[in-house]
C-alpha cells in the first residue's frame, strides 16, 4: 500500500552542483538541487533560482553562468556555499576555493570541480517563489582523471558527485551499477 504525501518539491535523489556567474574579479556561487538537463539540441540545463540570490543578479548582468559538479568529499564547502549569502561573505576566500577562466564564456569555473558546464542563458521564466533559468551548455570541461577507458566520457564513478537528499537533508554518494541503459530490458521483450 503507498501513502499519499501531497504536492511535494522532491526528486530522489537530486544533483547538487555549484553554479557560478560572474568574473574572474567579481564571481559568485551557490548550491543548487533544482537543476536538470532541458533538451539535447542543444544541450541546455534548467534550474530554479529564489528571486534573492546574488548569483541570480549576476546571471541577469552577464548572461551566462556555469555548473560546477563536486566530488561528494567536498560535502561541507558546498554546504557552506549554500547556507552564507555573496552578499555578505567572498565565498572563494572563505573555502580557498578557486576560480578558472572558461573556454567561451566569461563567467568562470571552479577549479575544484572535476566536471564542468559552461552556459549563455537563453530565457527565464517567473515560477511562484523561483525563476527557472534556462541556459544553453557551450562548453564543457572534465578532468582526464574522471573519465573512462575511451577517454571521451565521464565515468559516474571515478567523478563521485555529490547528491543531496531533500526530505531528510542529507548529502550522499551514488551507489554500484545496477544494469546498462537502453539494453537491460531488452530481457522482458517478449520473443
Amino acid at each position: 500500500m503507498k501513502k499519499a504525501l501531497g504536492p511535494s518539491d522532491r526528486l530522489y535523489p537530486m544533483p547538487c552542483p555549484l553554479v557560478l556567474s560572474g568574473t574572474m574579479e567579481k564571481a559568485d556561487a551557490l548550491a543548487v538541487a533544482w537543476i536538470a538537463i532541458g533538451g539535447a539540441k542543444p544541450p541546455t540545463i534548467v534550474m530554479a533560482l529564489r528571486q534573492s540570490r546574488r548569483t541570480l543578479e549576476l546571471i541577469r548582468e552577464t548572461g551566462e553562468f556555469t555548473v560546477n559538479i563536486p566530488r561528494a568529499a567536498d560535502a561541507a564547502v558546498v554546504d557552506y556555499f549554500g547556507i552564507v549569502s555573496g552578499h555578505d561573505h567572498d565565498k572563494f576566500a572563505e573555502t580557498g576555493w578557486t576560480l578558472e577562466p572558461s573556454s567561451v564564456i566569461s563567467a568562470p569555473l571552479i577549479a575544484q570541480c572535476p566536471y564542468n558546464l559552461e552556459c549563455r542563458v537563453l530565457s527565464e521564466v517567473d515560477n511562484g517563489s523561483h525563476v527557472l533559468v534556462i541556459g544553453e551548455v557551450v562548453e564543457s570541461h572534465a578532468e582526464e582523471s574522471i573519465l573512462d577507458a575511451t577517454g571521451d566520457k565521464v565515468d559516474a564513478g571515478l567523478l563521485d558527485p555529490l547528491i543531496y537528499i531533500a526530505g531528510s537533508r542529507e548529502y550522499r554518494r551514488l551507489g554500484e551499477k545496477v544494469g546498462d541503459a537502453f539494453s537491460a530490458g531488452n530481457a522482458l521483450k517478449p520473443e
